[in-house]
This record gives structure tokens, C-alpha cells and sequence, in this order.
């Protein structure tokens, strides 16, 4: 899916989320040949240029970008504190900082392609990056499709409703509105809870509808919703008592027989846990450890 990026006020303050609800397979075919063309890469140093992509699929991707130094990492670069652009234009983030120090472990340069959450996944099968670094859940479903590296955050889910609502437990949202990027893992949840869902593009057009009164909640992660709120004191929303049931453990996707990639990854995010700088970068974003506890 393609369309216009929204204005930078908007970007800056979370537009789009979370997970793929199914592992690329359920993607209209308009999002993957939006995924197919040429992609726009910002280098290290916020330079930008295109890559068409076209490896071969037995291509040992780890052999690939150390020889060449260099890794195409796909996000989004809209969603805050995860990886945004500031007021200077550049992308920062804590999972820009988590990219970076995986491209560093690789002695490779990271060239950062920016790309619509609907297209991420499906991006993987066009070799229009390497890897993904953009909060994607583990789920069975994908890792049939995917490897995934092993857990580098925790996700802990929330709903929110408008401040003046009656609604004050998950039995209360049953026949209600919500707000949910589509293809979401917290649309899904939303589903199980009884509501009905009111398609968006990603979570800062869910909160505008929220505290216009114009849908009755929406579900996504915790530490979401504190920044928001944090940022932006005049909207009005309180969270559920409750957390939703099904948390999850994010890690980096890539594409199905790239073991060694897989590993030497794994390598460096142990290597991250086991120095406290993972540690370190939640919580100079969050305020708070997101390092999976297992």
C-alpha cells in the first residue's frame, strides 16, 4: 500500500503500528508490489538514495553484507519513541539505536529503508532489505515464514478510551468501536475482546478518533501511550485497569535460510543484555527496561 506520508507534526508523534497479523501470506498483492519497487535508503550519515534489491534466494546474506559492509534495515521511521525523525530531520529512536549497534556487530554500515508498516514484512520477499527492526512480534505464524532473531523487547498491552467514558473493563467493550490499524496484532486482541474494529493507518489517527469521541477505544502498547501522553497533555484518555492477555516478545525478522545471519545476530544481542547497553538504550527512550525477562 502506498500513499502519502502525513505531515511531519503528525509523524513525529506516532503514525502506524504494530505487528503483522499474519506472516505475509494474507498481504493484498497491492502491498507487495508496493514492496517490489525501488526503495528509498537513508544512510548512516542521513544521506539518501535508492536500492532496487535482487538477491538470489540462496544467497547467504551474512557472507553478503560483510563483504560488502553494508545492511539495508527496514522500519517505519514514524513512530516515536521507537525510531522517528526529530526536529533536525534525523531518525533516531531505541530501535534505531538497537539497528545500529547490530550493524556495527556485523562491521557493516546500516542504510535505513523506510517503509509503510502494511509492506515491511512483504519487503523481506523482494530482497528490498535484509532484516526488519521495527517491533514485530514473534509469533508461530510468521516464524513459518520467517526467522526471527531472539527477543530484544517486551511489548505490554493496553487499551485506552476516552476520559469521560463508562467503559471500565474489557467485558465493557463488546459491540464498541475501536480503533486499530488493520493488519495489528492489537486488532486481533481488540477482535477477541468482542469490539468492532474501525480500520486506520496507525496510532496517531487512532488517538485523534479516540478523543474526538468518534470510536470508543483502542488497544496498543503501553509504552505508546506514555509517550503520547507525556507529549501531548491537552488529549484527553485514560487506560484500562487491565492489561491485555496475549504480551509479546518482539525480535529482528529475516528472511527464511539465513541461519548464520540468524546467529551471529543472536550473538550480538546476548552480547548487548549481558553489558547492560540494551539496558541502557530503553532507558534513555522509555524510562524503563523493555529487555525480555526469559
Amino acid at each position: 500500500m502506498n500513499r502519502p506520508l502525513p505531515p511531519r507534526a503528525l509523524r513525529s508523534s506516532f503514525t502506524t503500528r504494530r505487528t503483522l497479523l499474519t506472516a505475509g501470506g494474507g498481504l493484498g498483492l497491492a502491498a507487495l508490489l508496493a514492496a517490489c519497487g525501488p526503495s528509498q535508503t537513508r544512510g548512516e550519515d542521513g544521506s539518501v538514495s535508492s536500492d532496487g534489491g535482487g538477491k538470489a534466494a540462496d544467497e547467504d546474506l551474512l557472507e553478503r553484507i560483510q563483504s560488502g559492509k553494508s545492511i539495508r534495515i527496514g522500519l517505519e521511521g514514524t513512530y516515536r519513541p521507537y525510531a522517528y525523525h526529530d526536529d533536525k530531520g534525523d531518525l533516531v529512536g531505541f530501535e534505531k539505536d538497537i539497528a545500529d549497534a547490530i550493524a556495527k556487530g556485523l562491521g557493516a554500515t546500516p542504510k535505513y529503508v523506510e517503509t509503510e508498516w502494511d509492506s515491511l514484512i512483504a519487503g523481506l520477499d523482494v530482497d528490498k532489505f535484509d532484516i526488519v527492526v521495527n517491533n514485530v512480534g514473534i509469533t508461530p505464524e510468521r516464524e513459518k515464514s520467517y526467522l526471527f532473531s531472539e527477543p530484544y523487547a517486551r511489548s505490554i498491552g493496553r487499551v485506552a478510551v476516552p476520559e469521560d467514558s463508562k467503559i471500565e473493563s474489557f467485558d465493557d467493550l463488546k459491540g464498541k468501536r475501536a480503533a486499530q490499524s488493520a493488519t495489528s496484532n492489537w486488532a486481533a486482541q481488540m477482535e477477541k475482546l468482542g469490539a468492532e474494529i474501525v480500520p486506520v493507518q496507525g496510532f496517531a489517527e487512532a488517538i485523534e478518533l479516540l478523543t474526538q469521541g468518534r470510536v470508543d477505544a483502542t488497544g496498543n502498547d503501553l509504552v505508546s501511550f506514555q509517550t503520547y501522553q507525556k507529549e501531548n497533555p491537552d488529549k484527553k484518555f485514560r487506560l484500562l485497569d487491565d492489561e491485555l492477555p496475549d504480551d509479546s516478545e518482539v525480535g529482528v525478522i529475516m528472511p527464511k535460510g539465513q541461519e548464520p545471519l540468524q546467529k551471529k545476530i543472536d550473538e550480538i544481542l546476548d552480547g548487548m543484555k549481558s553489558d547492560g547497553s540494551l539496558k541502557k538504550i530503553f532507558e534513555k527512550w522509555v524510562g524503563q527496561d523493555l529487555t525480555p525477562k526469559g
